[in-house]
């Protein structure tokens, strides 16, 4: 099992709003390398709201908490009977969410994660890796409920010699499932493509 922490201090400077206010938008769904990842993890969603019990009165909530320009929250508004919407704070992805016409909100949910509402399913792709404290986060939406599911993503590949600039942490596929787990999810679905890897986790003791 690896993890690594790639900076030092207690605060990571690329977490911050400031690192994140004048970076350009990315547009993953229509970069090749990205589009992988992104289409699975949108088929990991639908695993996901396939299990959620609630679906039979009323739609399933999937919350994209770090949605960047839309593209994966585009590809999960398409699966039926759900109700989606995301979270960002980065100013160059709103312009996106109109394009790509989806719900979204500019807002820091990692510091106000309370105001978030409560989900079936939470999506982080990309997302965990660029985090002070992402044992916290998935902590936190673990604390939602026993039924609480997350679908995620990170690379596999990088390690303490060898990752992007703008990343905090890094996992092996044996570390990003610790995670998971110490955190109180049982995995029931992981997979990789290209370098990165996709992850589905239930609350423990979900059927």
């Amino acid at each position: 099992m690896a993890e690594y922490k790639l900076y030092e201090g207690d605060f990571a400077d690329v977490s911050s709003f400031a690192f994140h206010e004048h970076r350009e938008r990315a547009p993953h769904l229509e970069q090749g390398v990205h589009q992988g990842r992104l289409r699975l993890a949108a088929d990991f969603v639908r695993e996901a709201v396939d299990r959620v019990e609630t679906r039979i009165t009323a739609p399933a909530i999937v919350i994209d908490l770090g949605c960047g320009d839309g593209g994966l929250l585009s590809l999960i508004s398409r699966l039926p009977w759900v109700n989606s919407f995301g979270y960002d704070f980065q100013p160059s992805n709103v312009k996106g969410w109109d394009e790509r016409n989806v719900n979204a909100l500019s807002f820091d949910f990692v510091t106000g994660f309370e105001h978030v509402p409560n989900a079936d399913v939470y999506v982080m792709t990309e997302v965990l890796e660029h985090l002070t404290d992402p044992h916290g986060m998935v902590k936190n939406i673990r604390d939602r409920g026993d039924r609480v599911q997350l679908v995620a993503s990170s690379p596999w590949t990088e390690h303490i010699g060898s990752h992007d600039g703008c990343h905090a942490w890094a996992w092996d596929q044996d570390g990003y499932k610790t995670l998971m787990e110490r955190s109180g999810f049982d995995v029931v679905r992981h997979e990789t493509t290209g370098m990165f890897q996709v992850i589905h986790a239930v609350a423990r003791g979900t059927k």
